[in-house]
């Protein structure tokens, strides 16, 4: 029904704000905010409860962090994240996690490390103008966790992602481990999420 009004009103993106409710309580009602970003055909923003309140009258994108699991589907996304570093003039991070294997050492082979910063490498547009200053960073841990990390190192002014992949979506709008819901509750800046 929402994707129909957005449809209809050529809506271009969806600004709202998200409680960051969690465990039982996300368990049983879900998440509104993650429901309209699986359902809404445009990009999504949002502002959870641990953004702070610089961001008021005047909103400026300092520092864009596009956090990406290297997927093809991700370039929708880092489009976006290059478009806003370019009208923005603000510095561009892209960032992919590898995920720790529950049975392997906490070491990654460092052919592993080099392969993932190739392809994110890769990933960034042939025709990304010369004016964003982009860098790349490979860490090693738990997705949800290492973004929020880097983002509060990097001081970011803005998250870009993309939404969580399932095949069950309207089940992932209640589970509170996933990645998009830790990002979305905890980040302490706005969270751009481009569907593919």
């Amino acid at each position: 029904m929402l994707a129909d009004l957005i449809d209809k009103l050529e809506i271009d993106l969806v600004v709202l704000g998200t409680h960051g409710r969690g465990g039982i309580k996300k368990l049983v009602l879900g998440s509104v905010a993650e429901g309209v970003i699986e359902s809404a055909p445009c990009p999504v923003l949002t502002v959870g409860p641990q953004v702070s309140s610089k961001f008021g009258a005047e909103i400026k994108l300092r520092r864009i962090l596009c956090a990406t699991d290297l997927l093809h589907t991700s370039t929708r996304a880092l489009t976006y994240a290059v478009w806003l570093a370019e009208q923005e003039q603000a510095h561009l991070t892209l960032l992919h996690i590898l995920k720790v294997p529950t049975d392997a050492p906490l070491e990654y082979p460092e052919s592993e490390r080099e392969m993932a910063m190739k392809r994110l490498m890769q990933l960034l547009p042939s025709e990304t103008p010369a004016s964003v200053e982009a860098e790349c960073i490979v860490e090693i841990g738990v997705p949800g966790e290492h973004i929020l990390k880097v983002a509060e190192v990097q001081n970011a002014d803005l998250i870009v992602m993309g939404p969580h992949h399932t095949p069950y979506a309207r089940v992932s709008t209640h589970l509170p481990w996933i990645i998009p819901h830790q990002v979305l509750c905890q980040a302490r800046c706005p969270v751009l999420t481009v569907r593919d």
